[in-house]
Protein backbone atom coordinates (compact mmCIF):
# COMPACT_ATOMS: atom_id res chain seq x y z
CA UNK A 1 0.00 0.00 0.00
CA UNK A 2 1.20 3.09 -0.58
CA UNK A 3 2.43 5.33 2.09
CA UNK A 4 3.80 8.82 0.46
CA UNK A 5 3.74 10.14 -2.93
CA UNK A 6 7.20 9.73 -5.20
CA UNK A 7 8.87 12.08 -7.13
CA UNK A 8 6.93 11.39 -10.50
CA UNK A 9 4.07 11.92 -8.96
CA UNK A 10 5.05 15.02 -7.45
CA UNK A 11 5.66 16.15 -10.93
CA UNK A 12 2.18 15.81 -12.08
CA UNK A 13 0.99 17.56 -9.04
CA UNK A 14 3.14 20.53 -9.59
CA UNK A 15 2.41 20.56 -13.78
CA UNK A 16 -1.60 20.83 -12.58
CA UNK A 17 -0.51 23.74 -9.95
CA UNK A 18 0.52 26.09 -13.01
CA UNK A 19 -3.23 27.62 -13.25
CA UNK A 20 -2.38 28.73 -9.46
CA UNK A 21 0.48 31.09 -10.55
CA UNK A 22 -0.66 34.70 -9.83
CA UNK A 23 -3.29 33.51 -7.17
CA UNK A 24 -3.22 35.56 -3.66
CA UNK A 25 -2.52 34.64 -0.50
CA UNK A 26 -4.95 34.65 2.39
CA UNK A 27 -3.93 32.60 4.60
CA UNK A 28 -1.20 30.18 5.63
CA UNK A 29 -1.16 27.46 8.79
CA UNK A 30 -0.05 24.50 10.46
CA UNK A 31 -2.67 22.60 11.41
CA UNK A 32 -0.88 20.03 13.11
CA UNK A 33 2.71 19.57 13.93
CA UNK A 34 3.70 18.02 10.27
CA UNK A 35 1.23 19.62 8.16
CA UNK A 36 0.94 22.97 6.77
CA UNK A 37 -2.02 24.61 5.13
CA UNK A 38 -2.02 27.21 1.93
CA UNK A 39 -5.48 29.49 1.48
CA UNK A 40 -5.09 30.55 -2.13
CA UNK A 41 -7.32 32.37 -4.03
CA UNK A 42 -7.47 32.05 -8.02
CA UNK A 43 -9.73 33.45 -10.59
CA UNK A 44 -9.38 30.01 -12.37
CA UNK A 45 -10.42 28.03 -9.28
CA UNK A 46 -11.79 30.32 -6.57
CA UNK A 47 -10.76 29.64 -3.01
CA UNK A 48 -8.86 26.68 -2.62
CA UNK A 49 -6.39 25.29 -0.05
CA UNK A 50 -2.96 23.41 -0.54
CA UNK A 51 -2.83 21.15 1.89
CA UNK A 52 1.22 19.71 2.57
CA UNK A 53 1.53 16.71 4.87
CA UNK A 54 4.94 16.71 5.24
CA UNK A 55 5.51 12.77 5.71
CA UNK A 56 4.37 12.84 1.80
CA UNK A 57 1.65 14.16 0.75
CA UNK A 58 -0.09 16.75 -1.12
CA UNK A 59 -2.53 17.73 -2.75
CA UNK A 60 -5.88 20.96 -3.83
CA UNK A 61 -8.87 21.21 -1.65
CA UNK A 62 -11.89 22.60 -1.28
CA UNK A 63 -12.35 21.15 1.69
CA UNK A 64 -12.21 23.77 4.69
CA UNK A 65 -9.19 22.79 7.08
CA UNK A 66 -8.97 25.06 10.26
CA UNK A 67 -5.83 27.03 9.64
CA UNK A 68 -5.62 28.28 13.65
CA UNK A 69 -4.01 25.31 15.80
CA UNK A 70 -0.07 24.67 16.26
CA UNK A 71 0.92 28.08 15.16
CA UNK A 72 4.26 29.16 15.96
CA UNK A 73 7.15 31.31 15.86
CA UNK A 74 7.99 29.74 11.92
CA UNK A 75 4.34 30.13 11.14
CA UNK A 76 4.44 33.83 12.15
CA UNK A 77 6.73 34.82 10.26
CA UNK A 78 5.76 32.90 7.26
CA UNK A 79 2.60 34.64 7.27
CA UNK A 80 4.03 37.89 8.24
CA UNK A 81 6.29 37.66 4.66
CA UNK A 82 3.53 35.92 2.37
CA UNK A 83 0.13 37.04 3.31
CA UNK A 84 -1.55 39.27 0.54
CA UNK A 85 1.19 38.31 -1.65
CA UNK A 86 1.16 36.90 -5.21
CA UNK A 87 1.60 32.79 -6.26
CA UNK A 88 4.97 33.71 -8.64
CA UNK A 89 6.79 30.16 -9.19
CA UNK A 90 5.43 26.50 -8.29
CA UNK A 91 8.29 23.76 -9.10
CA UNK A 92 9.68 20.79 -8.24
CA UNK A 93 13.29 20.53 -7.14
CA UNK A 94 15.54 18.29 -8.89
CA UNK A 95 12.66 15.94 -9.73
CA UNK A 96 12.37 15.10 -5.91
CA UNK A 97 9.95 15.35 -3.48
CA UNK A 98 10.54 18.78 -2.38
CA UNK A 99 7.90 21.86 -3.83
CA UNK A 100 9.26 24.79 -3.58
CA UNK A 101 6.71 28.15 -4.45
CA UNK A 102 8.08 31.33 -4.48
CA UNK A 103 5.76 34.13 -3.38
CA UNK A 104 5.98 37.96 -4.37
CA UNK A 105 5.01 41.46 -2.53
CA UNK A 106 5.45 44.80 -3.25
CA UNK A 107 8.68 43.54 -5.33
CA UNK A 108 9.65 41.30 -1.96
CA UNK A 109 10.32 38.16 -3.36
CA UNK A 110 10.40 35.32 -0.59
CA UNK A 111 10.54 31.22 -1.30
CA UNK A 112 9.30 28.45 0.61
CA UNK A 113 10.29 24.64 0.15
CA UNK A 114 8.66 22.20 1.57
CA UNK A 115 10.95 18.82 1.89
CA UNK A 116 8.85 15.61 2.30
CA UNK A 117 10.76 13.52 3.25
CA UNK A 118 12.80 12.11 7.04
CA UNK A 119 10.70 14.14 8.99
CA UNK A 120 9.66 16.66 6.85
CA UNK A 121 10.66 19.89 6.69
CA UNK A 122 9.86 23.91 5.46
CA UNK A 123 12.76 26.30 4.61
CA UNK A 124 12.02 29.45 3.75
CA UNK A 125 14.21 31.65 1.62
CA UNK A 126 15.17 35.04 0.54
CA UNK A 127 17.83 34.65 -2.61
CA UNK A 128 18.61 31.31 -1.84
CA UNK A 129 19.46 32.12 1.56
CA UNK A 130 17.70 30.71 4.60
CA UNK A 131 15.43 33.46 6.26
CA UNK A 132 14.37 30.38 8.86
CA UNK A 133 13.34 26.67 9.02
CA UNK A 134 10.33 25.37 10.79
CA UNK A 135 13.00 22.31 12.21
CA UNK A 136 17.21 23.03 12.05
CA UNK A 137 18.25 19.46 10.59
CA UNK A 138 21.96 18.44 9.25
CA UNK A 139 22.85 15.78 6.74
CA UNK A 140 26.08 14.52 5.71
CA UNK A 141 26.36 16.72 3.08
CA UNK A 142 24.17 19.66 4.15
CA UNK A 143 22.92 21.70 6.99
CA UNK A 144 19.27 23.38 7.25
CA UNK A 145 19.85 26.51 9.35
CA UNK A 146 18.78 30.14 8.95
CA UNK A 147 21.50 32.26 7.76
CA UNK A 148 23.02 29.59 5.38
CA UNK A 149 22.67 28.72 1.63
CA UNK A 150 19.90 26.48 0.86
CA UNK A 151 21.10 23.03 -0.62
CA UNK A 152 18.96 20.61 -2.08
CA UNK A 153 20.03 16.75 -1.77
CA UNK A 154 21.83 15.18 -4.34
CA UNK A 155 19.58 14.23 -6.95
CA UNK A 156 18.69 13.48 -10.77
CA UNK A 157 14.91 13.82 -11.95
CA UNK A 158 14.26 10.86 -13.77
CA UNK A 159 11.93 12.80 -16.23
CA UNK A 160 15.30 14.88 -17.36
CA UNK A 161 17.96 12.45 -17.00
CA UNK A 162 20.54 11.60 -19.68
CA UNK A 163 21.21 7.92 -20.41
CA UNK A 164 24.62 8.28 -19.17
CA UNK A 165 24.14 9.74 -15.97
CA UNK A 166 21.51 7.03 -14.81
CA UNK A 167 23.70 4.19 -16.01
CA UNK A 168 26.26 5.82 -13.33
CA UNK A 169 23.73 6.29 -10.56
CA UNK A 170 22.28 2.82 -11.03
CA UNK A 171 26.11 0.77 -11.43
CA UNK A 172 26.99 2.84 -7.99
CA UNK A 173 24.07 2.27 -6.46
CA UNK A 174 25.12 -0.10 -3.24
CA UNK A 175 21.28 -0.99 -2.95
CA UNK A 176 19.44 -4.02 -5.03
CA UNK A 177 17.93 -2.99 -8.36
CA UNK A 178 14.29 -2.21 -7.11
CA UNK A 179 15.73 0.21 -3.89
CA UNK A 180 18.31 1.89 -6.21
CA UNK A 181 15.82 2.92 -8.90
CA UNK A 182 13.46 3.69 -6.34
CA UNK A 183 15.69 5.98 -4.32
CA UNK A 184 19.00 6.67 -6.16
CA UNK A 185 17.68 6.87 -9.62
CA UNK A 186 14.50 8.93 -7.93
CA UNK A 187 11.54 6.81 -9.44
CA UNK A 188 9.60 5.54 -6.58
CA UNK A 189 8.33 2.52 -5.85
CA UNK A 190 5.32 2.19 -8.38
CA UNK A 191 7.15 2.74 -11.26
CA UNK A 192 10.49 0.32 -10.05
CA UNK A 193 8.03 -2.27 -9.71
CA UNK A 194 6.40 -1.79 -12.70
CA UNK A 195 9.89 -1.37 -14.81
CA UNK A 196 11.01 -4.91 -13.00
CA UNK A 197 7.86 -6.82 -13.77
CA UNK A 198 7.48 -5.38 -17.13
CA UNK A 199 11.45 -6.57 -18.13
CA UNK A 200 11.11 -9.71 -16.09
CA UNK A 201 13.81 -8.75 -13.70
CA UNK A 202 14.25 -9.51 -9.83
CA UNK A 203 14.08 -6.63 -7.70
CA UNK A 204 16.63 -7.90 -5.22
CA UNK A 205 19.06 -8.64 -8.26
CA UNK A 206 22.04 -6.66 -8.64
CA UNK A 207 22.49 -3.38 -10.23
CA UNK A 208 25.74 -4.42 -11.82
CA UNK A 209 23.90 -7.46 -13.45
CA UNK A 210 21.02 -5.34 -14.99
CA UNK A 211 20.73 -3.88 -18.48
CA UNK A 212 20.22 0.05 -18.05
CA UNK A 213 19.53 0.88 -21.23
CA UNK A 214 16.71 -1.24 -21.42
CA UNK A 215 15.72 -0.49 -17.84
CA UNK A 216 15.90 3.36 -19.17
CA UNK A 217 14.25 2.62 -22.02
CA UNK A 218 10.95 1.19 -20.33
CA UNK A 219 11.14 4.35 -17.88
CA UNK A 220 10.90 6.99 -20.30
CA UNK A 221 8.00 5.03 -21.65
CA UNK A 222 6.02 4.44 -18.58
CA UNK A 223 6.60 8.52 -17.65
CA UNK A 224 5.40 9.58 -21.17
CA UNK A 225 2.25 7.65 -21.16
CA UNK A 226 0.20 9.79 -18.60
CA UNK A 227 -3.35 8.70 -18.08
CA UNK A 228 -6.50 9.66 -15.76
CA UNK A 229 -5.60 9.98 -11.83
CA UNK A 230 -6.51 6.27 -10.81
CA UNK A 231 -6.88 4.45 -7.57
CA UNK A 232 -5.10 0.77 -8.42
CA UNK A 233 -5.81 -2.31 -6.79
CA UNK A 234 -3.95 -5.48 -5.78
CA UNK A 235 -4.93 -8.41 -6.71
CA UNK A 236 -7.04 -9.03 -3.48
CA UNK A 237 -9.27 -6.42 -4.46
CA UNK A 238 -7.84 -3.78 -2.22
CA UNK A 239 -7.18 0.13 -2.72
CA UNK A 240 -3.31 -0.09 -3.04
CA UNK A 241 -2.04 2.79 -4.97
CA UNK A 242 -2.91 6.26 -6.47
CA UNK A 243 -0.94 7.60 -9.63
CA UNK A 244 -1.55 9.41 -13.28
CA UNK A 245 1.12 6.74 -14.48
CA UNK A 246 -0.39 3.09 -16.15
CA UNK A 247 0.66 0.43 -13.83
CA UNK A 248 -0.97 -2.05 -15.43
CA UNK A 249 -3.20 -2.75 -12.33
CA UNK A 250 -6.62 -3.76 -12.23
CA UNK A 251 -8.46 -0.07 -11.78
CA UNK A 252 -10.59 1.16 -8.70
CA UNK A 253 -11.70 4.53 -9.83
CA UNK A 254 -10.81 7.20 -11.97
CA UNK A 255 -10.83 11.11 -11.37
CA UNK A 256 -10.49 14.55 -13.11
CA UNK A 257 -7.41 15.75 -11.68
CA UNK A 258 -4.44 14.01 -9.44
CA UNK A 259 -5.28 15.67 -6.59
CA UNK A 260 -8.94 14.49 -5.90
CA UNK A 261 -7.65 11.36 -6.80
CA UNK A 262 -5.15 11.81 -3.95
CA UNK A 263 -7.59 13.30 -1.27
CA UNK A 264 -10.37 9.92 -2.02
CA UNK A 265 -7.26 7.96 -1.69
CA UNK A 266 -5.54 9.20 1.67
CA UNK A 267 -9.16 9.70 3.27
CA UNK A 268 -9.75 6.04 3.14
CA UNK A 269 -6.59 4.86 4.32
CA UNK A 270 -6.66 2.74 7.64
CA UNK A 271 -5.70 5.19 10.48
CA UNK A 272 -4.39 3.04 12.95
CA UNK A 273 -3.54 -0.61 13.35
CA UNK A 274 -5.15 -2.23 16.55
CA UNK A 275 -2.16 -4.09 17.29
CA UNK A 276 1.66 -3.29 17.06
CA UNK A 277 3.84 -5.86 17.36
CA UNK A 278 6.62 -5.82 19.60
CA UNK A 279 10.41 -4.92 18.92
CA UNK A 280 10.97 -8.28 19.11
CA UNK A 281 8.52 -9.07 16.97
CA UNK A 282 9.68 -6.67 14.57
CA UNK A 283 13.10 -7.74 14.66
CA UNK A 284 12.15 -11.55 13.93
CA UNK A 285 10.67 -10.03 11.04
CA UNK A 286 13.25 -8.28 9.90
CA UNK A 287 15.55 -11.22 10.46
CA UNK A 288 13.23 -14.05 8.53
CA UNK A 289 13.15 -11.60 5.75
CA UNK A 290 16.70 -11.72 5.79
CA UNK A 291 16.66 -15.32 5.97
CA UNK A 292 14.16 -15.81 2.64
CA UNK A 293 16.57 -12.85 0.89
CA UNK A 294 19.91 -14.96 1.90
CA UNK A 295 18.08 -18.54 0.57
CA UNK A 296 16.77 -17.03 -2.51
CA UNK A 297 20.23 -15.40 -3.31
CA UNK A 298 22.01 -18.65 -2.58
CA UNK A 299 19.98 -20.62 -4.82
CA UNK A 300 20.60 -17.88 -7.77
CA UNK A 301 24.09 -17.91 -7.48
CA UNK A 302 24.01 -22.16 -6.87
CA UNK A 303 22.18 -22.38 -9.89
CA UNK A 304 24.61 -19.81 -12.03
CA UNK A 305 27.51 -21.79 -11.01
CA UNK A 306 25.55 -24.48 -12.52
CA UNK A 307 24.81 -23.73 -15.85
CA UNK A 308 28.27 -22.21 -16.06
CA UNK A 309 29.62 -26.29 -15.58
CA UNK A 310 27.60 -27.44 -17.62
CA UNK A 311 27.86 -25.41 -20.65
CA UNK A 312 31.43 -24.83 -20.16
CA UNK A 313 31.99 -24.61 -23.90
CA UNK A 314 29.39 -22.81 -25.08
CA UNK A 315 29.97 -20.41 -23.32
CA UNK A 316 33.96 -20.11 -24.19
CA UNK A 317 32.40 -19.77 -27.54
CA UNK A 318 30.11 -17.11 -26.73
CA UNK A 319 32.69 -14.98 -24.71
CA UNK A 320 35.44 -15.07 -27.67
CA UNK A 321 33.64 -13.08 -29.93
CA UNK A 322 33.35 -10.61 -26.86
CA UNK A 323 35.14 -7.37 -26.90
CA UNK A 324 38.48 -6.46 -24.44
CA UNK A 325 36.37 -5.87 -21.13
CA UNK A 326 37.78 -7.91 -18.40
CA UNK A 327 33.62 -9.17 -18.00
CA UNK A 328 31.14 -9.79 -19.62
CA UNK A 329 27.37 -10.31 -19.36
CA UNK A 330 25.79 -13.58 -21.09
CA UNK A 331 22.37 -14.58 -20.93
CA UNK A 332 21.65 -18.82 -21.03
CA UNK A 333 18.32 -20.43 -19.60
CA UNK A 334 16.93 -16.98 -18.86
CA UNK A 335 19.62 -16.29 -16.54
CA UNK A 336 21.91 -13.58 -16.69
CA UNK A 337 25.61 -14.68 -15.80
CA UNK A 338 28.50 -12.06 -15.30
CA UNK A 339 32.11 -13.79 -16.48
CA UNK A 340 35.08 -12.88 -15.00
CA UNK A 341 37.16 -13.15 -18.26
CA UNK A 342 40.43 -13.01 -15.93
CA UNK A 343 39.29 -16.07 -14.38
CA UNK A 344 38.97 -19.46 -15.85
CA UNK A 345 35.27 -20.82 -16.24
CA UNK A 346 35.66 -23.60 -13.93
CA UNK A 347 37.01 -20.42 -11.33
CA UNK A 348 33.99 -18.26 -12.17
CA UNK A 349 31.90 -21.37 -11.49
CA UNK A 350 33.44 -21.92 -8.29
CA UNK A 351 33.34 -18.38 -7.21
CA UNK A 352 29.23 -18.60 -7.21
CA UNK A 353 29.57 -21.69 -5.57
CA UNK A 354 31.02 -20.09 -2.56
CA UNK A 355 28.21 -16.96 -2.69
CA UNK A 356 26.08 -19.44 -2.29
CA UNK A 357 27.36 -21.14 0.49
CA UNK A 358 28.18 -17.80 2.21
CA UNK A 359 24.52 -17.13 1.74
CA UNK A 360 23.92 -20.09 3.35
CA UNK A 361 25.98 -19.47 6.18
CA UNK A 362 24.59 -16.02 6.95
CA UNK A 363 20.63 -17.85 6.93
CA UNK A 364 22.02 -20.00 9.29
CA UNK A 365 23.67 -17.97 11.73
CA UNK A 366 20.15 -15.59 11.66
CA UNK A 367 18.41 -18.46 12.16
CA UNK A 368 20.73 -19.30 15.32
CA UNK A 369 20.18 -15.54 16.71
CA UNK A 370 16.05 -15.74 16.41
CA UNK A 371 16.30 -19.13 18.54
CA UNK A 372 18.51 -17.67 21.41
CA UNK A 373 16.40 -14.75 21.88
CA UNK A 374 12.90 -14.93 23.09
CA UNK A 375 9.53 -12.81 21.16
CA UNK A 376 7.72 -11.12 23.88
CA UNK A 377 3.81 -11.28 22.81
CA UNK A 378 2.49 -8.02 21.19
CA UNK A 379 0.17 -5.78 22.91
CA UNK A 380 -2.81 -4.33 22.01
CA UNK A 381 -1.98 -0.17 21.35
CA UNK A 382 -4.31 1.94 22.34
CA UNK A 383 -5.95 4.40 19.45
CA UNK A 384 -5.09 7.59 21.18
CA UNK A 385 -6.61 11.08 20.04
CA UNK A 386 -3.80 12.89 18.80
CA UNK A 387 -4.04 17.02 16.96
CA UNK A 388 -6.92 18.24 19.00
CA UNK A 389 -8.83 20.55 16.17
CA UNK A 390 -10.87 23.35 17.49
CA UNK A 391 -14.43 21.68 17.38
CA UNK A 392 -13.31 19.07 19.35
CA UNK A 393 -14.02 21.27 22.73
CA UNK A 394 -17.76 20.30 21.78
CA UNK A 395 -19.74 17.72 20.27
CA UNK A 396 -19.28 17.42 17.10
CA UNK A 397 -19.76 15.45 13.81
CA UNK A 398 -19.19 15.82 10.06
CA UNK A 399 -22.24 15.50 8.00
CA UNK A 400 -22.46 13.29 5.62
CA UNK A 401 -21.60 15.90 2.78
CA UNK A 402 -18.67 16.94 4.64
CA UNK A 403 -19.44 19.88 6.65
CA UNK A 404 -18.86 20.62 10.54
CA UNK A 405 -20.90 20.67 13.04
CA UNK A 406 -20.81 21.62 16.43
CA UNK A 407 -23.24 21.35 19.49
CA UNK A 408 -23.15 22.19 22.66
CA UNK A 409 -22.88 20.30 26.24
CA UNK A 410 -23.86 22.39 28.53
CA UNK A 411 -25.02 25.94 29.31
CA UNK A 412 -22.29 27.58 28.58
CA UNK A 413 -21.06 25.38 25.30
CA UNK A 414 -24.37 25.97 23.41
CA UNK A 415 -23.82 29.71 24.08
CA UNK A 416 -20.45 29.88 22.89
CA UNK A 417 -21.41 28.01 19.87
CA UNK A 418 -23.64 30.24 18.73
CA UNK A 419 -22.78 33.48 19.53
CA UNK A 420 -19.12 32.74 18.45
CA UNK A 421 -19.59 30.62 15.83
CA UNK A 422 -22.93 30.90 14.10
CA UNK A 423 -22.06 32.83 11.13
CA UNK A 424 -23.03 33.88 7.45
CA UNK A 425 -24.72 31.09 5.55
CA UNK A 426 -24.45 28.72 8.60
CA UNK A 427 -27.50 27.04 9.91
CA UNK A 428 -28.85 26.34 13.17
CA UNK A 429 -30.50 23.09 14.45
CA UNK A 430 -32.50 22.54 18.16
CA UNK A 431 -34.79 19.78 19.32
CA UNK A 432 -38.17 20.50 20.68
CA UNK A 433 -36.92 20.02 24.21
CA UNK A 434 -35.56 22.16 26.91
CA UNK A 435 -32.13 22.45 27.34
CA UNK A 436 -31.46 20.21 24.18
CA UNK A 437 -27.84 21.04 22.91
CA UNK A 438 -27.66 23.66 20.32
CA UNK A 439 -26.56 22.23 16.75
CA UNK A 440 -24.84 24.76 14.07
CA UNK A 441 -23.69 23.50 10.74
CA UNK A 442 -20.81 25.43 9.04
CA UNK A 443 -21.01 26.20 5.65
CA UNK A 444 -18.92 24.90 2.83
CA UNK A 445 -17.34 28.34 0.86
CA UNK A 446 -20.39 30.14 1.63
CA UNK A 447 -22.40 27.31 0.29
CA UNK A 448 -25.84 26.88 3.15
CA UNK A 449 -25.54 23.32 4.49
CA UNK A 450 -28.18 21.05 2.76
CA UNK A 451 -31.47 19.68 4.27
CA UNK A 452 -30.00 16.36 4.78
CA UNK A 453 -27.17 17.45 6.89
CA UNK A 454 -29.26 19.77 8.35
CA UNK A 455 -31.70 16.43 9.20
CA UNK A 456 -28.66 15.13 10.72
CA UNK A 457 -27.92 18.32 13.12
CA UNK A 458 -31.76 17.73 14.49
CA UNK A 459 -31.02 13.94 15.09
CA UNK A 460 -28.27 14.99 16.70
CA UNK A 461 -30.02 17.45 18.86
CA UNK A 462 -32.42 15.47 19.71
CA UNK A 463 -30.33 11.82 20.45
CA UNK A 464 -28.21 13.95 23.10
CA UNK A 465 -31.28 15.34 25.16
CA UNK A 466 -33.00 14.43 28.08
CA UNK A 467 -35.15 12.29 25.49
CA UNK A 468 -32.77 9.70 25.50
CA UNK A 469 -32.48 9.11 29.59
CA UNK A 470 -36.73 9.49 29.14
CA UNK A 471 -36.04 6.22 26.98
CA UNK A 472 -38.74 7.86 24.24
CA UNK A 473 -39.04 6.39 20.95
CA UNK A 474 -39.04 9.78 19.07
CA UNK A 475 -39.63 13.69 19.02
CA UNK A 476 -39.58 16.69 16.99
CA UNK A 477 -36.73 18.98 15.93
CA UNK A 478 -36.37 22.00 13.95
CA UNK A 479 -33.94 23.96 11.98
CA UNK A 480 -33.24 27.75 10.72
CA UNK A 481 -30.77 29.80 9.08
CA UNK A 482 -28.36 32.01 10.83
CA UNK A 483 -30.13 34.85 11.07
CA UNK A 484 -32.90 33.68 12.68
CA UNK A 485 -31.11 33.09 16.04
CA UNK A 486 -31.20 36.15 18.51
CA UNK A 487 -29.74 36.39 22.09
CA UNK A 488 -32.01 39.39 22.46
CA UNK A 489 -34.99 38.81 24.78
CA UNK A 490 -38.59 39.81 23.81
CA UNK A 491 -40.01 42.78 25.64
CA UNK A 492 -40.03 41.83 29.23
CA UNK A 493 -38.51 38.39 29.08
CA UNK A 494 -35.13 37.34 30.33
CA UNK A 495 -32.62 34.75 28.55
CA UNK A 496 -30.70 32.43 30.45
CA UNK A 497 -27.58 31.68 29.73
CA UNK A 498 -27.57 29.08 26.55
CA UNK A 499 -30.90 29.77 25.63
CA UNK A 500 -31.99 31.80 22.33
CA UNK A 501 -34.54 33.32 20.75
CA UNK A 502 -35.92 31.89 17.13
CA UNK A 503 -37.58 34.80 14.98
CA UNK A 504 -38.79 33.58 12.10
CA UNK A 505 -40.14 30.44 10.20
CA UNK A 506 -38.95 27.23 11.98
CA UNK A 507 -38.10 24.09 9.30
CA UNK A 508 -39.78 20.56 10.96
CA UNK A 509 -38.52 17.35 11.28
CA UNK A 510 -40.62 15.66 13.10
CA UNK A 511 -41.12 11.89 14.29
CA UNK A 512 -37.22 11.62 14.64
CA UNK A 513 -36.04 8.14 15.82
CA UNK A 514 -33.22 8.57 18.95
CA UNK A 515 -30.54 6.89 18.03
CA UNK A 516 -26.26 7.34 17.82
CA UNK A 517 -23.12 5.67 15.75
CA UNK A 518 -20.11 5.91 16.89
CA UNK A 519 -17.14 5.20 14.50
CA UNK A 520 -13.43 5.72 13.92
CA UNK A 521 -12.76 7.69 11.44
CA UNK A 522 -9.78 9.40 9.78
CA UNK A 523 -9.94 13.39 9.85
CA UNK A 524 -6.72 14.93 8.31
CA UNK A 525 -4.69 11.88 8.67
CA UNK A 526 -5.41 11.56 12.04
CA UNK A 527 -7.84 8.78 13.53
CA UNK A 528 -10.77 10.17 15.77
CA UNK A 529 -13.90 8.84 17.13
CA UNK A 530 -17.08 10.55 16.33
CA UNK A 531 -20.17 10.22 17.76
CA UNK A 532 -23.30 11.33 15.25
CA UNK A 533 -26.27 10.46 12.76
CA UNK A 534 -26.37 6.88 11.69
CA UNK A 535 -25.88 8.53 8.07
CA UNK A 536 -23.09 10.73 8.88
CA UNK A 537 -20.92 7.83 11.01
CA UNK A 538 -21.51 5.37 8.11
CA UNK A 539 -20.57 7.71 5.12
CA UNK A 540 -16.93 8.12 7.05
CA UNK A 541 -16.02 5.59 9.00
CA UNK A 542 -15.74 1.58 8.57
CA UNK A 543 -15.75 0.28 11.58
CA UNK A 544 -18.61 1.91 13.80
CA UNK A 545 -22.13 0.83 16.12
CA UNK A 546 -25.39 1.93 16.22
CA UNK A 547 -27.47 2.42 19.69
CA UNK A 548 -30.71 3.05 20.63
CA UNK A 549 -32.07 4.07 23.76
CA UNK A 550 -32.17 1.21 26.26
CA UNK A 551 -31.44 -0.68 29.76
CA UNK A 552 -27.73 -1.44 29.31
CA UNK A 553 -26.15 0.35 32.00
CA UNK A 554 -23.78 3.69 30.18
CA UNK A 555 -20.84 2.66 32.10
CA UNK A 556 -21.14 -0.90 31.19
CA UNK A 557 -21.49 0.60 27.62
CA UNK A 558 -18.21 2.75 28.14
CA UNK A 559 -16.19 -0.19 29.11
CA UNK A 560 -16.57 -3.09 26.31
CA UNK A 561 -16.92 -0.37 23.52
CA UNK A 562 -13.61 1.54 24.89
CA UNK A 563 -12.24 -2.56 24.90
CA UNK A 564 -13.77 -3.29 21.17
CA UNK A 565 -12.50 0.27 19.64
CA UNK A 566 -9.10 -0.07 21.31
CA UNK A 567 -9.73 3.63 22.81
CA UNK A 568 -9.17 5.32 25.77
CA UNK A 569 -13.18 5.00 28.03
CA UNK A 570 -12.70 9.09 28.29
CA UNK A 571 -12.62 9.05 25.05
CA UNK A 572 -15.79 6.97 24.06
CA UNK A 573 -17.38 8.61 27.48
CA UNK A 574 -17.92 11.86 25.68
CA UNK A 575 -19.28 10.69 22.57
CA UNK A 576 -22.53 8.87 24.72
CA UNK A 577 -25.70 10.60 25.95
CA UNK A 578 -26.98 10.15 28.99
CA UNK A 579 -28.80 6.98 30.19
CA UNK A 580 -29.10 3.37 28.93
CA UNK A 581 -28.47 1.81 25.77
CA UNK A 582 -29.51 -1.05 23.64
CA UNK A 583 -27.36 -2.30 20.89
CA UNK A 584 -28.85 -2.20 17.08
CA UNK A 585 -25.98 -2.76 14.93
CA UNK A 586 -22.30 -3.22 14.44
CA UNK A 587 -19.63 -3.12 11.46
CA UNK A 588 -16.71 -3.57 11.79
CA UNK A 589 -15.91 -4.77 15.11
CA UNK A 590 -17.04 -7.25 17.88
CA UNK A 591 -19.56 -6.15 20.71
CA UNK A 592 -21.70 -7.92 22.95
CA UNK A 593 -23.80 -6.20 25.40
Amino acid sequence: MKKALTGPDIGQLVNGWQTLVGSRVDQFGRPDLNKVVLKLRSRGKGTVRLLIDLSGWAYLTKTIISTESNQGVFVQKVRKLIKKSRVEVIEQINGDRILSISFIRKEEKVTLIFEMFHKGNIVLCSNDKILAVMRKQKFRHRSLEAGLPYQSPPSIDPSTVDFDIFRDKLANSQRGLGAALTIDCNVGGDISTLICKNLGIDKEGETSEANSKQIYDELKRILNEIIEPTIFMDTNGERFTVSAFDLGMEMDSKFSTLDEAIEDYISHLEPVKKEVKSSDQVRVDHQNKAIEKYNVKSKVYRGKGNIIFSKLSEIQDMIDFENDEDEVVIELEDTKILIDKKKSLEANASSYFDRSKEMDRKAERTREVIASKPVSKPKKKIIKNKNIEWFERFRWFITTEGEIAIAGKDAGSNEQVVKKYLKINDRYAHADIHGAPSVVVKNVNGVQPSELSMLEACNLSLSYSKAWGARVSGGHSFWVDNDKVSKTPNTGEFLAKGAFVIRGKRNWNRNLELNVAIGLISYEGNPKFMGGPISSVEKHSEKYVIFRPGFTERKIVIRKLSEALSAESTDIEKLLPSGGFDLVKTKGIELKL
